[in-house]
């Protein structure tokens, strides 16, 4: 019943963005050279939202197998949260400065390790790699789209077109979130293992 659902209601929210897209397409086409930049955008972005969304539920899950206290669980998720509200304050200037691009590969690299780290049951790899996530989400929700409008005015592509982009994101986002969520439980069971999940992302 879920999978129909979910296939219906993506079918219901596709049909509706090519609807809205197409009222402001006839004003204003867009040209394939666009296209092909928006697609390049929408597969990274999209890549690593899911990756995001893919660890999620399973965090406290895992921590709670590795028996850590309550009060243990809330230090890492403190930390998690922590770092990521300090680097987000200066994760803009900081890519302005060194460039977009580089951020977003920072990000791939500290996600990766993140990750990693969760293979670990040790408490002090685990905070690092609560940091390490802290930061990465950080750049996710900052640099990914700064790099966007930055490439997308470098290129003189019309304004009005990057409002097709970050709708398709949205939406995008969405998808992927429900996708993920399924993945990660086919992956959990598949392997037996809570650090299944992370290692797929």
């Amino acid at each position: 019943f879920f999978v129909i659902l979910f296939v219906a209601l993506c079918i219901v929210c596709v049909a509706m963005q090519y609807l809205q897209n197409r009222g402001v397409s006839t004003t204003a086409p867009t040209s394939p050279e666009f296209k092909r930049f928006q697609w390049i955008y929408l597969v990274v972005y999209l890549c690593s939202i899911m990756a995001d969304w893919l660890q999620g539920p399973y965090v406290y899950a895992l921590y709670d197998h590795y028996k850590f206290s309550k009060q243990q669980i809330g230090i890492l998720f403190i930390v998690g949260f922590g770092s990521s509200m300090i680097f987000g304050t200066f994760a803009g200037s900081m890519a302005d400065r060194y460039g977009r691009r580089m951020s977003c590969q920072i990000y791939c690299v500290m996600y990766g390790i993140s990750c990693l780290t969760k293979h670990s049951p040790d408490f002090n790899v685990l905070l690092f790699g609560r940091l390490t996530g802290g930061i990465s989400t950080s750049i996710l929700f900052s640099s990914f789209e700064s790099w966007l409008v930055s490439e997308h005015n470098k290129r003189f592509f019309p304004a009005e077109w990057l409002n097709q982009t970050f709708s398709f994101a949205t939406l995008g986002n969405g998808i992927m979130a429900i996708l993920a969520g399924q993945l990660g439980a086919i992956v959990r069971d598949s392997f037996d293992s809570l650090v299944a999940p992370f290692d797929l992302a």
